[in-house]
């Protein structure tokens, strides 16, 4: 029921900014680029925290999980300010800002019920010495030795995620060179459209992979 409220608490929250973005963004050189540099700082969080988490099976606390109980939230969060900063609207980004804590915030305090009455005291002493969302460099003291997997990160359908941004990334660019800026067909629009092209068709095929993956794991 959390779930739900949750995800219907998005639709509410988060979802609107796609709606207004074309008509609030005010993009520049500079926002595009550090916009897009920020959401691959976000992507590689969330790709790294990805290797490492069996989700609701074991407690990760190796990897980025020793110093943060929730990283992918946190690539999240990154990978959201990068589309805010694409913008360059202070408008925005205070929108932003209070919705996606707003959102998290409850999201995350019924997982650590969840997970508390999953794993008990193991994870209460995980949730006393690891911050909640923004690490402080301090590396918990019975951090697990797990190695990053990029099989699991896989199962986890993160590669999805990555081309989904990917794509987003180079849909940005094309947006604000050739609407924005009017730079016309440049070599640059034209490799951004043939990586729009590639982008879409690596999206497509991990799906499709994902759903055959758990078509199969329901047979099973």
């Amino acid at each position: 029921m959390n779930k739900i409220r949750f995800k219907k608490l998005r639709l509410w929250l988060v979802y609107p900014t796609f709606v207004i973005y074309p008509f609030v963004a005010r993009i520049t050189d500079a926002s595009l680029w550090v916009g897009i540099a920020v959401m691959m700082a976000g992507l590689g969080v969330r790709f790294w925290a990805s290797g490492y988490i069996s989700k609701s099976r074991s407690l990760a606390t190796s990897g980025p999980y020793a110093y943060v109980r929730n990283p992918l939230y946190l690539g999240n969060f990154i990978l959201g300010l990068g589309v805010v900063v694409v913008a360059d609207n202070m408008w925005l980004l205070l929108y932003y800002l209070l919705s996606f804590f707003v959102l998290y915030a409850g999201t995350i305090q019924e997982e650590q019920r969840v997970l508390e009455e999953k794993f008990g005291a193991a994870y209460r002493e995980y949730l006393a010495g690891v911050p909640m969302l923004f690490p402080t460099g301090r590396r918990f003291r019975k951090a697990g030795g797990q190695a990053f997997s990029i099989a699991q990160s896989f199962k986890n359908g993160e590669f999805i995620r990555i081309c989904g941004f990917l794509l987003l990334a180079v849909f940005l660019f094309l947006w604000y060179s050739l609407f924005i800026k009017k730079s016309g067909l440049s070599p640059a629009t034209l490799w951004g459209i043939i990586l729009f092209v590639v982008f879409s068709g690596l999206l497509c095929f991990n799906i499709i992979i994902r759903r055959r993956s758990e078509r199969m794991g329901e047979k099973v």
